[in-house]
């Protein structure tokens, strides 16, 4: 490369900002130049537009002398024609030639420039060929960098900002970690999650009007599969149920989705109870979700999702419910579903109808005592905002069943200092609603 630049009449030069520099600047000599050229192509242009019209004009009167010589005039017209193609092609080559020039006179007139502008570099300046291999095999053999100017070509700016592997420092690094720490914290201090204080009643809903059918009646008869065995006969006592959206047919098809024989009988249930959409169906669905049977639970799950009631009242209404077993259970197909470990998640959601539902899950899970799976995300969660928000539901909650599991953590020499302080809190809270 260097050979071909000094071939071109570029000085040989090493130094990073030349390499980096590909723009050329446009001098006055080089608009003298352009002007100059193009008048010399205008010139040229004109003479062979000129000399091919006298050879045309030349070639058609020889060919219109005689038609009794018209191999001869043949012969003549030829010649004429390739010499104004050689002419054309001189006159091509010579433009080219014309403006390869121009860009050796500028892009020599900007290196002298800037060669002056930057003469700390001079030994790599005017070294030659010989110095740069010289310099080249002593930086191999001792690893020492290029050498580099204070400030780069565009300005007074700082080189290292266009140097991309340029190692970082390491209190750089520790400032920007703080940094995005502070960031974290803040946005953690915006969520909804920090608005709850409190787990509020259940909105009450309409409940289904009962159904005195007898065709209703006969197929809740025939449900139940102590007294029917034949699947079929169950089978077609489900599709009458599903004609009719009433309270005594949700609870027999309840009965089906969690205890029929048959899985394929509780799957189709659990699909007719997420059709009807309705609060007193959720939670059928939700105990589904533990189904042993794979065809089951993957209908529940569906049915879950596609609910459009609020789910977080659902959540509360079992709560208010205090039955400890009934919540114990609800907890667990929660958990055997994968929903406990998506609602932590869901917990610093910013949208808050998302994070007051992971709310009230989270709450039934302490109610319960089923807490196993909260005290592991907070010892173990890879984002602190999600154990900042499992504390902080603890803290609304303040069951004292929780005091012993929180008093262990905080002694745990492997949780974080700052998770550490927030179970220091959540305890004193708890003494302080006691006292």
């Amino acid at each position: 490369m260097h050979n071909q630049m000094r071939g071109l009449g570029y000085r040989s030069s090493p130094t990073p900002q030349f390499a980096r520099s590909s723009v050329v600047f446009p001098t006055e000599d080089s608009f003298y130049t352009m002007r100059r050229n193009s008048r010399s192509f205008s010139l040229l242009f004109g003479s062979l537009f000129y000399i091919s019209v006298l050879t045309l004009r030349a070639a058609s009167q020889t060919a219109s002398s005689s038609r009794a010589d018209a191999a001869s005039s043949d012969g003549y017209f030829w010649p004429f024609v390739l010499i104004a193609i050689a002419l054309s092609a001189f006159g091509v080559a010579y433009l080219f030639w014309r403006k390869s020039q121009r860009a050796i006179e500028v892009s020599q007139y900007n290196y002298g420039k800037f060669a002056k502008k930057n003469n700390k570099n001079e030994p790599f300046e005017r070294g030659g060929a010989a110095k740069e291999m010289e310099w080249l095999r002593k930086t191999r053999k001792t690893g020492a960098p290029y050498p580099v100017s204070k400030t780069s070509n565009y300005g007074n700016k700082p080189d290292n900002l266009l140097m991309s592997n340029a190692p970082a420092s390491p209190d750089l690094d520790r400032e920007t970690m703080i940094f995005q720490e502070k960031m974290r914290r803040q946005q953690y201090a915006q969520l909804p999650i920090n608005s709850f204080i409190e787990l509020s009643p259940a909105t009450l809903y309409e409940p289904l009007p009962m159904s005195d059918d007898s065709a209703v009646l006969d197929a809740i008869e025939q449900t139940n599969d102590e007294y029917e065995k034949d699947e079929a006969v169950r089978d077609l006592a489900l599709r009458i149920l599903t004609a009719f959206r009433t309270r005594n047919s949700v609870e027999a098809l309840s009965q089906i989705a969690l205890y029929d024989l048959s899985s394929n009988l509780r799957s189709k249930a659990v699909s007719v109870l997420t059709d009807f959409d309705h609060e007193s169906v959720f939670e059928a669905i939700l105990l589904a979700c533990a189904d042993p049977t794979r065809e089951v639970r993957a209908a529940a799950a569906r049915g879950l999702f596609k609910l459009n009631f609020d789910r977080a009242n659902a959540w509360k209404r079992i709560i208010e419910t205090n039955d400890e077993f009934r919540m114990s259970r609800a907890a667990r197909a929660a958990l055997e579903a994968g929903i406990v470990v998506k609602s932590f998640e869901r917990l610093i959601h910013e949208d808050r109808k998302v994070a007051y539902e992971a709310f009230c899950l989270v709450s039934l899970l302490i109610r319960s005592t089923e807490t196993a799976a909260i005290f592991d995300a907070i010892r173990t969660h890879r984002d602190e905002r999600v154990r900042f928000a499992l504390l902080h539901v603890l803290k609304i909650a303040r069951d004292e069943r929780t005091l012993d599991e929180l008093s262990r953590m905080q002694l745990d020499a492997s949780i974080p200092t700052d998770v550490t302080d927030r179970i220091r809190q959540t305890r004193e809270s708890f003494e302080m609603a006691i006292s």
